[in-house]
């Protein structure tokens, strides 16, 4: 398999996994509140299970578990989305801004869906939504900037060698 059949299988893919976590927030977003709450407690009691409910990181993760979800859910989307940018656009500064642009858009209809299922949405959610976003992303372009960099200089120092 040649190297440009396989850049297109993973563009397919990517943007598979995008679509998908995108419907799987907006799913989220339209249960009603009763259903949205059994989730979160069904989430809660795997986490009591790793977590004893009356430690500090068991507290914080029980009181906070919807907007952890939020942030987690918003990451994933920020990962996705960050190697999109890498592996398949050239103005990657631009790319990456206009997917911020977008996770905002997705966010602010993602709160305005809880309209439709009788829930309070919520502005410090979008904002959540977005660090979540951001805060993911930047590590994945973190990391490939990091990568870069250590390709470049083991390449000079293997073309210093030969010379």
């Amino acid at each position: 398999m040649t190297r440009d059949k396989i850049k297109k299988i993973f563009l397919y893919i990517l943007i598979a996994a995008i679509v998908l976590t995108v419907l799987f927030i907006f799913s989220n977003s339209l249960k009603p509140k009763d259903q949205s709450l059994e989730d979160s407690n069904a989430v809660g009691g795997i986490i009591s299970s790793i977590f004893p409910p009356d430690s500090d990181i068991g507290k914080f993760i029980l009181e906070y578990i919807r907007k952890i979800a939020h942030f987690t859910e918003y990451g994933l989307l920020g990962i996705e989305m960050a190697l999109l940018v890498i592996f398949y656009f050239k103005k990657r500064i631009r790319a990456g801004l206009i997917s911020l642009n977008l996770s905002l858009v997705v966010a602010f209809i993602d709160e305005s869906l809880q309209y439709i299922s009788e829930r309070g949405p919520s502005i410090s959610d979008v904002w959540i939504d977005v660090g979540g976003f951001m805060f993911f992303s930047l590590i994945v372009y973190a990391i490939a900037f990091s990568a870069h960099l250590i390709a470049r200089l083991i390449s000079r120092k293997d073309t210093k060698l030969e010379n």
